[in-house]
């Protein structure tokens, strides 16, 4: 199976200032995420969230509580008729130098072994450089999105893209994408 693992925030929603989504009430698609995610839908690829969360090591949140906004989030994407296949969570603090949190693999080695995923044949995809290593480090292909709150220039990645639209339109473009 080929992949595109997404960050959530900032690059399917909009990244509050203090950079938490603490409540469903904070969840905002960015203006092209449903056309995106529906076109993404068409092409021959399973989809991923991967999404480093400290507001749960920080107890801003508990797990529950997130799984609560993940779900309101899901809900909300489901015009598209993308199908997220799994969710895989870093619940730890940067100090906390977990083996989970981006830009380190974990997540997506995980997704791989569960879902024998070719990651040379696979996107990850974000609006922080945190995002794009991620993506190297797994062996996957890297595509910036310029979404978040504040421009990133990352010259590891595949393609920087102005938003999530032209990230998929970059993919559907690719020989055996589709």
């Amino acid at each position: 199976m080929k992949a595109v693992f997404l960050d959530r925030d900032g690059t399917l929603i909009v990244d509050p200032p203090d950079l938490r989504v603490d409540s469903v009430e904070e969840i905002e698609l960015l203006p092209d995420t449903l056309e995106a995610l529906t076109e993404l839908s068409k092409l021959d690829f399973g989809v991923f969230l991967i999404s480093n969360q400290a507001g749960i090591g920080e107890d801003r949140i508990t797990l529950d509580e997130f799984m609560t906004i993940e779900h309101a989030f899901i809900k909300m994407i489901e015009p598209s008729g993308i199908e997220i296949l799994s969710t895989y969570v870093c619940p730890h603090r940067p100090e906390d130098n977990c083996e989970c949190r981006k830009p380190k693999p974990l997540m997506i080695l995980q997704a791989a072994k569960e879902f024998d995923i070719d990651l040379s044949a696979s996107y990850m995809m974000g609006d922080r450089q945190s995002d794009i290593m991620t993506g190297v480090n797994a062996g996957t292909k890297t595509i910036l999105v310029q979404t978040g709150n504040e421009p990133v220039v990352s010259p590891e990645a595949t393609y920087a893209a102005a938003n999530l639209r032209d990230a998929v339109r970059y993919i559907a473009s690719v020989p055996n994408a589709v």
